[in-house]
């Protein structure tokens, strides 16, 4: 996959792709998850916004909902 982030003015293409951080709003049961997107020549930064829960989450949550999200950034 190649993605494209309006922050950066390159390509990233086939990254390996790291959960670093969730980031939990109790009481709006949302969450921001910090990923990194990792390729040969570079490591890039991405926070990503807008995964919410009714209940609770599991990390297995989090990582379908970053793979989903990260559809919006393919080329």
């Amino acid at each position: 996959m190649t993605y494209k982030f309006e922050q950066f003015k390159v390509e990233i293409t086939d990254p390996t792709i790291s959960v670093i951080s969730v980031n939990d709003n109790l009481n709006a049961k949302t969450c921001s998850i910090e990923i990194l997107l990792t390729t040969d020549s570079a490591s890039f930064g991405i926070s990503l916004d807008g995964f919410a829960y009714i209940d609770t989450w599991e990390d297995a949550d989090v990582q379908n909902w970053v793979t989903n999200k990260l559809t919006e950034y393919e080329l």
